[in-house]
Order: structure tokens, then sequence, then C-alpha cells
């Protein structure tokens, strides 16, 4: 080997850190990881002793990034889901979105959030507050599986089928459940959105709209989860237009006349009819 080759080696070397490498090692484990996992499963994926992890556990623990159950099993924290949302580009579609959410809120009655997918979770990077005495608000920095809650199952409809593919394949459920809630992706595919009973509690509904830039580009869902009024001042059955209207304004303040359309030309004709629908 000539002394170039040999002297262009030694630096990718020389700055390796094998316990940061450890670290990062489980906790991209750990992000994809479907359920809780012990320490000895943790040492068996990663082809190491739980000598070599023990310390790194705790570490990762004790900074917030790990979260450990009465079992003594380990799963990832929202503490890198946190950290991912203030970057500059999530900033950016928070800054631009709040003006339109708002108007939303003032519209509805009801409070909004913003979600965005952070590897297979959707995330919450945004709430506009109802001033309304009763409502209901989802916390910033909450996170869930994608097919687990209504906005998540609309960025599934919109995903193309590769990465819909590979996300089954992470998260392992059963065959006859992948079939169902593909059929209901459909449906939301030709709708444009989702308006359905809220998979977490009783008596309230959430709806849910994709927002998507230019070429097919899903900047995030905007979603209202609310309860049935009394004295309610809006039909709840024009819900979904006044979310599409909002993420078309939305849309706007990136790119003024969006074209929704993919490499094959068709991908999104039924998302851009269904988003267009209701201002004719």
């Amino acid at each position: 080997m000539s002394k170039t080759a040999s002297s262009s080696e030694e630096p990718k070397k020389s700055y390796r850190a094998p316990a940061l490498e450890k670290g990062l090692d489980v906790l991209e484990l750990m992000a994809n990881a479907p359920h809780a996992m012990n320490l000895t499963d943790i040492a068996r994926e990663l082809g190491r002793t739980k000598q070599e992890l023990f310390r790194i556990m705790a570490s990762l623990q004790s900074r917030g990034y790990l979260l450990r159950d009465e079992a003594q099993r380990y799963r990832a924290s929202t503490k890198m889901f946190e950290l991912g949302s203030r970057n500059y580009s999530t900033q950016a579609l928070v800054a631009r979105s709040m003006p339109h959410m708002e108007r939303l809120v003032d519209e509805l009655g009801e409070s909004c959030h913003l979600n965005i997918i952070v590897q297979d979770r959707m995330m919450v990077v945004a709430r506009a507050e109802c001033p309304s005495d009763v409502s209901l608000a989802v916390r910033v920095g909450a996170a869930f599986q994608l097919h687990q809650r209504i906005s998540g199952r609309v960025a599934l409809a919109f995903m193309n089928e590769e990465r819909l593919a590979q996300y089954w394949e992470r998260v392992c459920e059963p065959a006859d459940v992948v079939e169902t809630i593909e059929m209901e992706l459909k449906q939301i595919r030709l709708n444009g959105f989702d308006l359905a009973d809220s998979p977490l509690l009783r008596g309230v509904k959430d709806c849910a709209v994709p927002i998507i830039k230019g070429n097919c580009h899903l900047l995030g869902v905007l979603c209202v989860s609310y309860l049935t009024r009394v004295d309610e001042a809006i039909d709840r059955e024009s819900l979904p237009e006044f979310l599409k209207q909002t993420a078309l304004s939305i849309v706007a303040e990136f790119s003024p006349q969006p074209e929704i359309m993919d490499e094959d030309g068709i991908e999104f004709t039924e998302l851009a009819e269904s988003l267009t629908r209701s201002i004719k």
C-alpha cells in the first residue's frame, strides 16, 4: 500500500469515537424498535456484550433519550424528535403555518395542530389554541406511530408504495391488520382527508388533511380534534373544506402556484382535485 493511501486512512481511524458510536448504534436501534427491549436483546441485536453497553444505556437514560420501565426494558423517548423539530426547515414550516392555523381556529372555534413525520412517527410541532373555555389540545412534542392515529394515516395515504411497504416491514403488524388499514388509506387518498372517531378518546373526532408542496413533497398534516358541542356554530360536515383551504394557504407560503404532480404525471391527480374542490 502506498504512503499516500495509508496516510489518507489514518485520519478516519484517529477520529473515531467508539463510545459515541455505541451510543448512536443504540439510539438508531431503539428509534426503529416496535417494542421495548431489555439490555440482553439490545446487546444481541448490536452484536455487543451487556458489559459494553451498560454505561451507555445508563447515560442515555439519565439524559432523557431512553426510558426504562419496571421490567427493565428500554424504549426511545421523544427527546430525539423534539431536538429534530428545532431545525430550520421545521421552524420555517411552523412560522409560515401559524397565521393560517390561527385564522382557522377563529373560524372553527376549535384548536388545531400541525404534525410532521419523524422517522416512523408523527410528531406534533405546533398548536394554535382556541380561546373557548372548553377545547381539546394536543401537546407539542407528542409523537406516535403513523398508523395508530388519524393524522398519521393521512400521511401514510400519500406515501409512495415503496416507502409504505418499508414502513409495514418495520412495524411488524399482522397481514390482516395491514390489509384493513390499506383499504382505509385508499379512501383517504381519494377524499384528500380523513374524518373519523379518535382511536384514543371516546366521543372525540379527528379531521386531518395533508399539506403537500409542489412535486409531491409532504410538508406535514393539519389536524383538528373536537367534541360535539351543544351550541354548534358550524356544520361539522364542512370541516374538511376549512382544513383543505388552510392547507392550500400554507402551501402558497412556500410556492404561490404549486404543481401537484409526480414524476409519472398522475400520482396526485386525486389529491389535487380533492384539495381544490372546496374552493371552486
